[in-house]
């Protein structure tokens, strides 16, 4: 297929609308699946990766464990494959803007900076605990739709470390390398941890309107997270407090082992700072901060302005809404914040199953999908695993089949007989009647 204008063709089972984006991977589109007549976000991958067939099936393999992931946060993945030598991947489309759109015009307050981290930590939570490591986090790739909820995307996707960045064109936006973690550039294996890294130099970009490092090539720009000091982010914005100055430095240690161990723990402080504590975290010594002595002023009358994704009013609920707020106690020297942002309970670590990071008992997990009122004859585990299970046989279309059979079925056995006619393989099939059956004793 030609890099021609390809609106209005057919690609395999879906039409092309419009072109969204194209980067070092490829182009992106709007689409429709011609059968479920669904918009979707088609990635198409560039010819390159499409020849290179252990990209190919690190590409496949990676996006077969994304498209399990079931999060209100993580952007679904709907379908991948092939369709005349070119290899894609179609997604939910998300209708709203990047958060490079959003610091673009101007760094966001302290508070919603805070609460954007968190609830892209709810995503990674669930991806880390399926063993799944994002290692391309950036504003680029954290979305926020126009109802105010917060979609990470890419998440899981295979990445080529080694693609050039140029950083050099006229009003260019410097990529990957302005976020990379300094074990990436050393091409080391990577964890949770490079995540956490890249996270933080997004959330140093979201508090101050720039990111940590600035050069002229992507060399010059990923041996800075190799060697240079961090800057003092109140270099850039004063008002920053030093709760927040601390997590940046625990987030952006050049040793890994010196960075938060999980989001979890990096979590537990967040919400410690939104409570008006003063989060602890042990000073790394390879952070190198770069200190600018300067107090931070009081902000106690000074209002935070409420950022475009906020809503203080009208039908579009506030980011974070989905989660139940946990009332916070503000401390003298700051600001409220805006109307409606929800202080949701720290994530802990599970203490029974490792599958998924979930948020304190006294708040509702944002991951947990409410049920349909047909389908409220089901407890949501049963549904959840029952959905699992089918999904490791067909696919992301399970969620789909689980809630449409749940509405007629009047119990577990009957729904897995209305779904297992969806498996094709025999063998799965009767491993799916028997997963079932063991799960109902």
């Amino acid at each position: 297929m030609t890099e021609q204008n390809l609106a209005g063709r057919r690609f395999g089972g879906y039409e092309i609308l419009e072109e969204l984006g194209s980067g070092g991977m490829g182009k992106v589109y709007r689409a429709r699946n011609v059968t479920l007549e669904r918009i979707v976000a088609l990635k198409m991958l560039a010819p390159v990766f499409s020849s290179d067939q252990a990209f190919v099936q690190r590409f496949l393999k990676e996006a077969r464990s994304a498209a399990r992931l079931n999060h209100p946060n993580i952007v679904q993945i709907y379908d991948f494959g092939n369709v005349d030598g070119v290899y894609y991947l179609a997604m939910e489309y998300v209708n709203g803007e990047s958060l490079r759109g959003y610091v673009k015009r101007g760094a966001l307050n302290e508070r919603d900076a805070v609460a954007v981290v968190r609830e892209a930590l709810r995503a990674l939570g669930v991806a880390h605990a399926e063993g799944i490591v994002h290692r391309d986090i950036k504003p680029d790739n954290i979305m926020l739709t126009n109802k105010g909820e917060l979609k990470l995307v890419d998440l899981g996707i295979a990445k080529r470390l080694d693609e050039d960045q140029d950083l050099t064109q006229t009003g260019q936006a410097v990529g990957t390398p302005q976020y990379i973690s300094p074990e990436q550039v050393k091409g080391m294996r990577v964890d949770a941890r490079a995540d956490i890294y890249s996270l933080g130099a997004t959330f140093y970009h979201l508090l101050t309107g720039r990111p940590p490092y600035k050069g002229t090539s992507a060399a010059v720009v990923m041996s800075m997270h190799l060697t240079e000091p961090l800057p003092d982010p109140r270099t850039f914005e004063p008002s920053l407090s030093e709760g927040v100055c601390r997590i940046l430095r625990k987030m952006l240690a050049k040793e890994r082992d010196e960075r938060y161990a999980d989001v979890a723990a990096l979590d537990l402080d967040l919400y410690r700072l939104q409570k008006g504590e003063m989060p602890e975290p042990e000073e790394p010594s390879a952070t190198a901060l770069e200190t600018v002595i300067t107090p931070s002023p009081a902000r106690s009358d000074t209002p935070l302005t409420p950022p475009p994704f906020v809503s203080t009013s009208g039908s579009k609920p506030p980011l974070g809404a989905p989660i139940t707020p946990t009332p916070p106690t503000p401390r003298p020297t700051t600001a409220p914040g805006p109307p409606g942002l929800a202080t949701p309970g720290p994530i802990v670590r599970p203490t029974a199953s490792p599958a998924v990071l979930t948020p304190s008992s006294s708040t509702p997990s944002p991951s947990t999908p409410t049920p349909s009122s047909s389908a409220t004859l089901f407890r949501e585990e049963d549904l959840r695993f029952v959905e699992a299970e089918l999904a490791r046989r067909i696919g992301p279309l399970a969620r789909v089949l689980v809630k449409k059979a749940a509405k007629t079925a009047a119990n577990l056995n009957a729904l897995a007989t209305a779904l297992v006619e969806n498996i094709p393989d025999e063998e799965d099939r009767r491993s799916f009647r028997s997963a079932i059956r063991a799960h109902v004793k």
